[in-house]
């Protein structure tokens, strides 16, 4: 063997002992068949397939609070539950939480039990038969043009009020969920074609296009921006990255600012409504709507299809009437 091959396999050797070492000092995995155990497991599974962390953080708590009911009930054992228990526990939260949360912690429910039966825990699945529970359909008031331009306006002209404009401006623009843009890094951005790269549910990433308004509006907060060296794009007033708590708050505050927190919901929800909202309005279609939403299904987009009220259909009408276009 020639000497440069001596090497090499030494220095293989030497990474390979490293990494041993290295997987000597993780934590030994048990055998733990209890439903607390199982659910380690899972989430451990869910963090390999590269989910989110605030999927993963969601899957703990409300798979958690299941897990806890059972084990109140004596259920300590995966095989030992059966729809009964399920349905008992997801009637004990709709007499304390909304219809929309016992929806979500049914979902996560549901999906670890499929994963029990996939991994072959169990043989079949207790909630094969079982149906979500019905969610009343409640329509999300938008934001009227008024709104946003009040809530821009009462932002100012400090480093803040740049801040606060530019988020404004891309959550009307884009209609990102707000992991989405407070996750937006520099590097996203792309001038040049006018996009901006975000990471939506489930690690997907996509490209949305924002305005030459809004390009100008994240123009001018990073002029103003200090070179502190993050990656994330927004940043606080004390130069650390802005998290989605500090966007809701933000967004709270100039609601009640602009007054009008009692005629809308200030929400960051409430701006992907307006976004998409628009959007039909101004002509966009529900599948380049899906795209630009991040929706995995075209259900999600018809939804906002179904909000368009009366005064819509009356504008379209006098364009789009029957009669009036065949001459009638």
């Amino acid at each position: 063997m020639s000497k440069t091959g001596t090497l090499n396999g030494e220095k293989s050797n030497e990474r390979l002992n490293r990494t041993l070492g290295t997987l000597n000092r993780l934590p030994t995995i048990t055998a733990d068949t209890t439903l607390g155990g199982q659910l380690e497991v899972f989430l451990l599974t869910c963090k390999v397939n590269g989910l989110s962390p605030r999927t993963l953080s969601d899957y703990g708590d409300k798979i958690g609070r299941f897990v806890t009911f059972c084990q109140a009930q004596g259920i300590d054992e995966p095989k030992q539950i059966t729809p009964h228990h399920i349905r008992v526990f997801l009637l004990f939260l709709q007499e304390r939480i909304k219809a929309s949360s016992v929806h979500d912690y049914y979902g996560c429910i549901h999906r670890f039990v499929n994963w029990l039966v996939e991994e072959e825990i169990l043989k079949e699945s207790p909630m094969e038969r079982m149906r979500p529970p019905k969610v009343p359909r409640q329509i999300i008031q938008p934001f009227t043009r008024d709104h946003v331009v009040r809530m821009l306006t009462v932002c100012g002209d400090t480093f803040l009020g740049c801040r606060n404009q530019a988020i404004i401006k891309t959550f009307v623009d884009t209609g990102l969920r707000l992991s989405e843009l407070e996750g937006i890094q520099l590097s996203d951005l792309d001038f040049d074609n006018s996009t901006i790269k975000v990471m939506g549910k489930g690690a997907k990433e996509r490209r949305v296009r924002i305005s030459p308004d809004t390009q100008k509006a994240i123009l001018r907060y990073l002029l103003r921006r200090k070179d502190d060296g993050l990656p994330c794009l927004w940043v606080t007033e004390e130069h650390k990255p802005l998290r989605a708590r500090g966007i809701s708050s933000m967004i709270r505050r100039l609601g009640e600012r602009a007054g009008i927190t009692h005629q809308v919901r200030t929400s960051a929800h409430t701006f992907r409504h307006t976004a998409a909202i628009q959007y039909l309005r101004n002509k966009g279609d529900q599948f380049t709507l899906q795209i630009m939403l991040g929706h995995s299904t075209l259900e999600m987009s018809r939804r906002y299809v179904s909000t368009l009220g009366v005064e819509d259909m009356l504008k379209v009408h006098q364009t789009a009437s029957p009669v009036e276009n065949w001459k009638l």
